[in-house]
């Protein structure tokens, strides 16, 4: 039968007595090697968390390293300087300018003020080393068809395998081509839709921003065009954009709306923002928002449609939060310093990059701007733009600008507004492109070179 175990006392097995613990000899080494051994291994872990926690973050987590990413792509962006510029030669007369414009791989597209849809194609491959060769190896423009007398093109759009051309008029007239299929052309009149100032393809589906609506075509290859959807907005929709089956307007009132077209009811759409403030339904002024009303001219969804970027007449702008949305929500990241989106030919060009990490934009002193999207970091100082660039000569439709710093498109001031901007991937490996147009211009510059 084993010992008791008694509080404050151990046994002797060799004496066969219970003596006190204070009396207990010191163990053999060996016993403490052994109990070393164990608290070693016990303490280990605890070691190598505290490794873990003193390393540098940037180079274990993701987040940092996207930092750094960020950090290294802002940098090369500030740090372009050479671009190519092309002076549009119009083949018929008039006081002519470019309204839309529009690049894929393999064709460019451009509409003028007079009504008139342009296209050109590549004939090569591009190479990174010239900063003119996509300008180059383009063809000299062809018109292809008069969509409306005396009435601009307001809108482009494309896809892969369609370009869609909007009017701007009392009667709406599009224009869907098959780029794959020269000479396969359907013209759209719709009577009832008049003042088109944007539009959105997604797939077959095209969404227009017409006066007091917007207006839903589901299926361009439908044969039967008159079941129009008409989407009320109580104001002239000057911006759209679509992401599934979700829209979003922006309207000269000064709100960012939504619809969802699963949704049947005429007055489905949700008010998401408001530019200022407004009268509400007891009549008293609601000064939550202190900024004053304009109107938008701009709407992307962003990042999985968690967050809105958002512009302005006025020249604000910034990302909203769609999680929260709510008509006093202020913007999460504001992008300073754009004096506005609009000239004395109309609105300017916003556009954001493929990989939805710099927003850039035009602004009414001749100047282009871009922001880190996440940060709202600009990504050049605007304190000393440089001088406007020498007028062309006569005998050339093209020049270069490259190997200095001054003509970063960023520090620039130019000789006309842009009415359009598009960013997209370089064709000939890593890299992007910035394509602007506007007057009877059209400039490229290869980002980070």
């Amino acid at each position: 039968m084993p010992p008791r175990e008694l509080p404050g006392f151990y046994f002797d097995v060799e004496r066969n007595r219970y003596f006190p613990l204070s009396s207990r000899p010191p163990p053999s080494p060996s016993v403490s090697t052994s109990l070393s051994q164990v608290q070693k291994q016990h303490d280990q872990p605890s070691q190598r968390r505290r490794t873990l926690w003193n390393y540098p973050a940037s180079k274990t987590t993701s987040a940092g390293r996207a930092r750094e990413a960020s950090v290294l792509l802002h940098g090369r962006l500030a740090a372009t300087s050479r671009g190519c510029s092309e002076s549009v030669r119009w083949p018929f007369s008039g006081a002519r300018r470019v309204c839309a414009f529009r690049t894929t791989p393999t064709h460019q597209f451009m509409g003028d003020s007079y009504g008139w849809l342009y296209s050109r194609t590549r004939t090569e491959t591009s190479s990174e080393m010239d900063p003119c060769d996509d300008i180059e190896q383009l063809e000299a423009w062809i018109p292809d068809l008069s969509l409306a007398v005396h009435s601009e093109i307001s809108a482009l759009c494309t896809t892969e395998t369609l370009r869609v051309g909007v009017c701007f008029g009392p009667v709406t007239k599009i224009c869907v081509q098959d780029v794959g299929v020269p000479g396969r052309t359907q013209l759209l009149h719709l009577s009832a839709v008049h003042d088109v100032r944007a539009a959105s393809l997604q797939g077959r589906a095209l969404v227009l921003g017409a006066a007091d609506n917007v207006v839903f075509l589901a299926d361009l290859d439908a044969s039967d065009h008159t079941a129009v959807r008409m989407l009320p907005t109580r104001s002239d929709v000057f911006t759209v954009a679509q992401h599934e089956n979700l829209i979003y307007a922006g309207t000269r009132a000064g709100n960012v709306l939504r619809f969802d077209t699963r949704l049947n009811a005429k007055g489905s759409a949700q008010v998401l923002f408001e530019s200022g403030p407004r009268n509400d339904n007891t009549g008293s002024f609601n000064r939550a928002n202190p900024q004053p009303r304009s109107s938008v001219v701009f709407v992307q969804p962003i990042h999985a449609v968690q967050q809105l970027v958002v512009g302005y007449m006025d020249g604000r702008l910034g990302t909203y939060d769609l999680r929260f949305p709510r008509p006093t929500a202020q913007y999460a990241v504001t992008y300073a310093g754009n004096p506005s989106s609009l000239s004395c030919n109309g609105r300017l060009g916003i556009t954001l990059d493929p990989s939805e990490r710099f927003l850039f934009a035009a602004g009414a002193d001749h100047r282009l701007r871009a922001w880190a999207l996440d940060s709202g970091a600009p990504v050049a100082s605007s304190a000393s733009p440089s001088p406007s660039p020498s007028p062309y000569a006569p005998s050339t439709s093209r020049t270069a600008v490259d190997g200095d710093s001054s003509h970063n498109p960023f520090t620039m001031r130019f000789a006309t507004d842009f009415s359009a901007l598009q960013v997209v991937d370089a064709d000939d490996g890593p890299g992007q492109v910035l394509w602007a147009s506007g007057g009877s211009e059209v400039w490229r510059w290869r980002l980070g070179v």
